[in-house]
């Protein structure tokens, strides 16, 4: 079942300084996509990159016009740095800096779920919420995208972000935008070894032993996709090394916070009346 308003719509849509931040907050950074292909602008036009500092933090996707979603452990200590945080829509390169299709926007304010705790090696409820300080102007390149519930088929999904394409942990992230095909993994146990807090309920679990790309460091909060819909936003890897053994990844799994999200950020557009 569909979980957002007008959904079905959708289906006519045939395309639609980390080390500042550190020091600011005392975080590090966990999350990359190795094994990827570069995107082209307007084929994922609903994925942001999220600055601070104009260094690139993250990533997130856009919900409507004056949300973005994203995961806590990727913006978790910012609220004092709301000034120096921003959302960049309608690029695949980071350099970019007068491409037509760009959107930066600056940030009106966090909203972090309340029952997570970023102590946890695996967080349970790793979601987070931006409202920005001035509208998304929809187009071809920049637009939001429906979520929806995870299914089983098919098992083959799409992720995308700007993660580093090497295996070497706590490399760069990459100037372009990355996409990459990755598996569902239904094996519990092996998710669960990996992250003793795993919660099928809230989490979805990817990686097999025949993958070729992973997410990796500076891919949190990015959008994992099924069908066309987002499903889940990049929360934790232990291990991103597309030439050896593929690592677990868990991701949040968008469809249960399906009340919060929208009592706080309002409902999503309906397809018919946007200007596209």
């Amino acid at each position: 079942m569909r979980i957002s308003v007008a959904i079905s719509f959708l289906i006519f849509i045939t395309s639609l300084t980390h080390e500042s931040f550190v020091i600011a907050t005392g975080k590090t950074v966990h999350g990359r996509i190795t094994g990827g292909t570069p995107a082209a602008i307007g084929e994922f036009p609903h994925v942001v990159a999220i600055k601070v500092d104009k260094e690139f933090r993250c990533g997130g996707f856009i919900y409507n016009e004056r949300w973005v979603i994203t995961t806590a452990s990727c913006v978790y200590g910012f609220t004092n740095l709301l000034d120096r945080v921003t959302v960049e829509a309608g690029v695949v390169s980071l350099d970019s800096t007068s491409v037509p299709s760009q959107q930066l926007i600056r940030i009106e304010s966090f909203h972090v779920y309340d029952s997570y705790d970023e102590s946890l090696t695996g967080p349970l409820h790793d979601l987070a919420l931006i409202q920005t300080n001035s509208p998304f102007i929809f187009d071809s390149n920049v637009n939001f995208s429906y979520y929806d519930e995870l299914s089983q088929n098919p098992e083959q999904l799409i992720f995308t972000g700007w993660g580093s394409t090497t295996g070497v942990n706590g490399g760069l992230y990459s100037n372009e935008l990355q996409n990459a095909t990755i598996t569902l993994n239904n094996n519990s146990t092996i998710c669960q070894l990996a992250y003793e807090i795993y919660n099928n309920a809230y989490m979805i679990c990817t990686g097999d032993e025949l993958d070729h790309a992973s997410p990796c460091y500076y891919d949190e909060g990015s959008p994992l996709m099924q069908n066309g819909f987002v499903v889940g936003v990049m929360s934790r890897n232990k291990g991103c090394d597309a030439a050896g053994t593929i690592e677990p990844t868990i991701f949040t799994r968008l469809s249960p916070y399906y009340n919060w999200i929208s009592t706080t950020a309002g409902l999503q557009p309906v397809l018919s009346n946007l200007s596209l």
